[in-house]
């Protein structure tokens, strides 16, 4: 390319040092403009009580998540430090949306405070600190679950990023709509429950007390409850009036009761129970024990009282999960492993007994053991080997368990005192009947539990499968390996198979590993509306639905 006379050369330069100087000049001007704007315009009432040292006291509610006072700068902020709430349209659809929270089991009224006697920046700042506080109940939970059923966290983990209350709030300056939406949890399991929750009636039929008694079974004809099963089945609607009793033109437990009803547990009945106890998770065998007579007696209110704080279960829950997350839930048994809001693995679990309860935790899994030794923990060892090994010489012979030192050095078990061993350790090595079967789950946390495969196939038939030591068995282990494992490529999964043949233990690292979430809920729904109940193995149901009745009462 031909190179430019030196003369045009020289003018180019000039051009550029005259548009400089222009732009400068030009940047000067505007900040200098914006400078006496800034100084010639008073603040607005919200602006000067933000910037106060001291400003008045409108009695505001705190945030649990974000401080008051940010987030509503933040707030106002966008607003152009205007009042917000004097657009009546947007006031409207703010108590609107504010009146949908009772299908969250929320109570609508805690979030409009009075403010007729208020002065009006007072009753501005109320109604926009209450607006943010219902946000912040919606996303996060009404209670914080850390002062009720506390979460063991490792630090390994990543908070979840999720929009701020402020952020939240802002959205609603353009759509109330939006903001709630973005609000709520949008884990389906949340939402089918608040479905299902709305659609239960404020008032539930009127049942009758179901006695206390001997267990109740199917051949026990002349059992005097069976009138009272048989209302019971009937007005939940499990049960047709004309089945068995023919039409019910009055109460069966009159005092002169209905003559044509025949004193007898069948087939129909029987179904009719066994219905009612899927419903409420526990083994369908027309058997009315201790745990379906709680259930029966069990009234609506209380029914109602349980959807909601497992709604607030949820909210929490949703507040720590992450994209990908594998949710355990110990009171139903159950596991499922999400991407997003996608079911990509669920399966049966057993979980930990009344009295070795499964712990509450947010961690996540790194790496898998294949073909495990099994090394009895010593609470196990205490209360459970030790009195077996004491009442049976022969223990150790019939089964295929090693006795070692803290070195691992293996010890002859019948030179130990078994009824004061001290500085020994019971190890099962790999094979058929290892406790841990084929492979383990291990994720960072105090209380030495992890997921794992187990031999004990036939307890996953059982619909109450609270029966481990706190570990939590698998049902589908190696479907949830091949999950964890899909990424790598195909000769790396070779190799983990022949490990996994070759009978020797191997700890195989997992990168990017799911979250796992060790949690607890007693009710959900289904996809086709209908409700499931779980026991409350743990007994948590009850604490939680006080302190929870407690603070949606306030006012």
């Amino acid at each position: 390319m031909a190179e430019a006379p030196k003369s045009l050369k020289g003018e180019y330069r000039l051009l550029k040092k005259c548009t400089v100087l222009f732009v400068s000049c030009l940047g000067s001007l505007v900040l200098n403009a914006h400078a006496e704007y800034t100084v010639n315009v008073p603040l607005t009432p919200v602006q000067d009580w933000l910037q106060s040292d001291s400003p008045s006291d409108c009695g505001l509610p705190e945030l649990r998540t974000q401080k008051l006072h940010e987030a509503l700068a933040e707030l106002y902020q966008a607003q152009g430090y205007i009042f917000i709430w004097k657009n009546q349209g947007l006031l409207q659809d703010l108590l609107e949306q504010l009146a949908e929270l009772q299908s969250d089991g929320l109570n609508p009224a805690q979030y409009m405070p009075d403010i007729r006697e208020a002065e009006a920046l007072c009753a501005e700042l109320q109604i926009s600190a209450h607006y943010l506080l219902a946000l912040e109940h919606l996303s996060r939970g009404r209670l914080n679950q850390q002062e009720h059923e506390p979460v063991w966290e490792s630090s390994a983990m990543m908070t979840p990023i999720r929009e701020s209350v402020a952020q939240l709030g802002i959205l609603g300056l353009e759509s109330m709509r939006n903001a709630f939406e973005h609000a709520r949890p949008d884990l389906p399991l949340y939402l089918q429950l608040r479905d299902a929750f709305i659609a239960m009636p404020e008032a539930g039929p009127q049942l009758p007390p179901f006695p206390d008694g001997p267990l109740l079974k199917p051949g026990n004809d002349r059992d005097p409850r069976l009138r009272v099963l048989m209302q019971h089945m009937q007005l939940r609607g499990l049960l047709d009036p004309e089945a068995t009793a023919g039409p019910l033109d009055r109460p069966l437990l009159a005092d002169d009761p209905v003559q044509a009803q025949p004193l007898s547990y069948d087939q129909v009945l029987q179904e009719a129970v066994r219905q009612f106890q899927r419903q409420q998770g526990l083994q369908p065998d027309a058997v009315v024990g201790p745990q379906t007579l709680a259930a029966l007696n069990m009234t609506h209110a209380q029914r109602l009282q349980q959807v909601r704080i497992n709604l607030e279960r949820m909210r929490w829950m949703e507040a720590r999960r992450q994209y990908h997350s594998l949710l355990v839930n110990a009171a139903g048994s159950r596991a499922l492993l999400l991407e997003g809001n996608e079911v990509r693995w669920q399966s049966r679990v057993q979980s930990g007994s009344p009295d070795r309860a499964t712990p509450m935790l947010d961690s996540r899994i790194n790496r898998v053991t294949l073909n495990p030794s099994w090394t009895i923990p010593p609470t196990i060892l205490k209360e459970d080997k030790l009195p077996q090994i004491r009442s049976n010489p022969a223990y150790f012979s019939e089964r295929n368990m090693q006795v070692l030192d803290h070195q691992g050095n293996q010890l002859d078990p019948a030179q130990i005192d078994w009824h004061n061993p001290r500085g020994i350790l019971l190890r099962q090595p790999p094979g058929p009947d290892n406790p841990l079967g084929r492979m383990v789950f291990r994720f960072d946390n105090p209380f030495a539990v992890y997921l794992h495969d187990t031999p004990s196939q036939s307890l996953f038939a059982r619909a109450v499968r609270n029966v481990s030591s706190g570990c939590v068995r698998v049902e589908q282990a190696s479907e949830l390996a091949d999950y964890l494992f899909y990424t790598l490529d195909q000769q790396q999964r070779e190799r983990i198979e022949q490990r996994m043949t070759s009978g020797r233990t191997h700890e195989i690292a997992v990168r990017n590993g799911p979250q796992v979430l060790l949690t607890y809920w007693t009710a959900e729904a289904l996809e086709d509306g209908s409700l499931r109940f779980s026991p409350d193995p743990y007994s948590m149901d009850e604490p939680l639905a006080q302190a929870y009745h407690r603070a949606i009462a306030q006012q």
